[in-house]
């Protein structure tokens, strides 16, 4: 699994380097009319009203009896639908697969997104696909990941430092491929993170990622971290100091104990959640709200790991990618003791999530999309996300929230993004159901407007691929 974090009280304010998709070529008006508005700020409904998009901006909103036609307009006519602002899926990882996960995710109503690692080759090949004119998400980059890895098996997307040193000349090289933010990694040790965060300080770079395994939420959030991801380390911040499980945890984590064994790290968080501390997470979470440290749960991640049948989404996954999941779910199978804690870990990630909501803690959609792991889809896994964000208590305004305006705060690009309303930027949703009564209708959607480009649903459809679906998983979906 991978993570992210950002800086804000320690670093000056910086604007997002974000890959931005080419504007629409066509000097016409496009026109949303008679459709209903979802205000994801106070969750209410605007009917009745015509949204007219010029070039890759909203130009105006108004009651449909109100709006003259400009000659040449493009009309969709959006009576009975509901309008929303484009989702953001806060963490996703594409790298070499690209080519599925931008159709995947235009089709999903996913116009932007947060990368939590990639190579630097990457980043720099998606920067050449917007100035050739590829129609791509709004996308935000970590580049390579700040880790000290526990062993030789470097993946490209991560770096492996030993040294203080390293860890600051890995944040310049960072600054210099023009990434977003730094993500910083659980491997890497105290030290090591302290060089890391007074470099991207100096950088003026913001900082996410997984809280780093000898580092406290709270000492982590106040110094300028503005996103944990996953939980990780979220239940044993929440435990009751007297058990004194964070002291062993860090003490085997220096040890180098969590890297011999995998399984150890979430017996520690099943310890925790039994010792959570209501008094104690409060403080936290007070911590968090101050701060503004978002929370991207990414609990659709813990569900897919637990999921050993892919289901009806499979035909969408390259036979290739598929014959991998089937290797993957056969060795998962055989670890019976890893099954039973990652069960567990879906339910007291569902009900920490519960309690952080209530406490006003802000959080964010994400998937942690990768083919790496089975049964995550590309901007088919962020609207499962937010179904299980309902499920473990936000409201569907709230789930909604958190791909829209929520991304927006965080990216400090509240201006431009996140809300239906004149002067930002066209990227929208047309959906055929209201999503404030069931969060599942973000899935029934009848056009994307992505900067200002118009995907009906015969675009829509015809972007995403179907492939045969191997034996094995045949086999297994004729047994349901």
């Amino acid at each position: 699994m991978l993570i992210v974090i950002m800086l804000s009280g320690m670093l000056a304010q910086t604007s997002h380097a974000m890959i931005v998709p080419p504007k629409p070529t066509e000097n016409t008006s496009l026109i949303v009319q008679d459709v209903t508005i979802v205000d994801v700020k106070t969750g209410k409904l605007k009917p009745n009203q015509s949204v007219v998009v010029t070039d890759n901006q909203i130009a105006r909103i108004d009651d449909t009896s109100d709006i003259d036609v400009p000659d040449k307009a493009r009309i969709i006519k959006a009576s009975g639908k509901y309008l929303i602002p484009g989702l953001w899926d806060m963490h996703v990882h594409m790298d070499n697969y690209m080519d599925s996960a931008v159709p995947h995710f235009l089709a999903n109503g996913v116009t932007g997104v947060r990368d939590m690692g990639s190579s630097l080759h990457h980043v720099q090949i998606t920067h050449k696909l917007n100035q050739k004119g590829t129609l791509t998400p709004r996308i935000v980059y970590s580049g390579k990941v700040v880790n000290k890895f526990p062993n030789n098996q470097v993946p490209p997307h991560q770096y492996n430092l030993q040294t203080e040193a390293e860890a600051r000349k890995a944040v310049r090289q960072l600054k210099s491929y023009k990434v977003d933010h730094v993500k910083i990694y659980s491997h890497i040790s105290e030290n090591m993170y302290k060089a890391v965060v007074d470099e991207a300080n100096k950088q003026q770079l913001p900082i996410s990622g997984h809280l780093p395994f000898t580092v406290g939420a709270g000492v982590a959030s106040n110094d300028g971290m503005r996103s944990f991801e996953h939980l990780h380390g979220m239940h044993i911040a929440t435990a009751s100091k007297q058990s004194g499980l964070f002291n062993r945890f860090v003490k085997q984590a220096e040890q180098g104990a969590l890297d011999k064994d995998h399984l150890l790290y979430y017996e520690y968080e099943l310890q925790a959640a039994a010792q959570y501390d209501a008094v104690e997470a409060g403080k936290l979470f007070e911590i968090f709200k101050k701060n503004e440290t978002y929370q991207v749960p990414t609990l659709v991640t813990m569900t897919s790991l637990n999921t050993l049948a892919p289901d009806e989404r499979i035909r969408f996954i390259q036979p290739a990618i598929q014959q991998q999941w089937a290797q993957i779910i056969k060795q998962s199978l055989k670890d019976k003791k890893a099954g039973v804690l990652l069960k567990k870990m879906e339910q007291i990630n569902l009900d920490l999530v519960r309690k952080m909501n209530q406490a006003g803690v802000p959080i964010m959609a994400g998937s942690d999309v990768t083919y790496g792991m089975q049964n995550l889809y590309y901007g088919f896994s962020l609207h499962e996300e937010l179904q299980l964000l309902v499920k473990a208590g936000l409201s569907p305004l709230q789930a909604l929230q958190s791909a829209t305006i929520n991304p927006a705060r965080y990216l400090e690009n509240e201006d431009q993004q996140g809300t239906v309303e004149a002067g930002k930027q066209a990227d929208l949703v047309l959906l055929d159901a209201n999503p404030l009564t069931d969060i599942r209708n973000t899935t029934r959607i009848h056009a994307v407007v992505m900067n200002g480009h118009l995907l009906d649903k015969t675009a829509l459809t015809n972007m995403v691929k179907t492939y045969p679906v191997i034996e094995e998983f045949s086999r297994s979906r004729k047994k349901k």
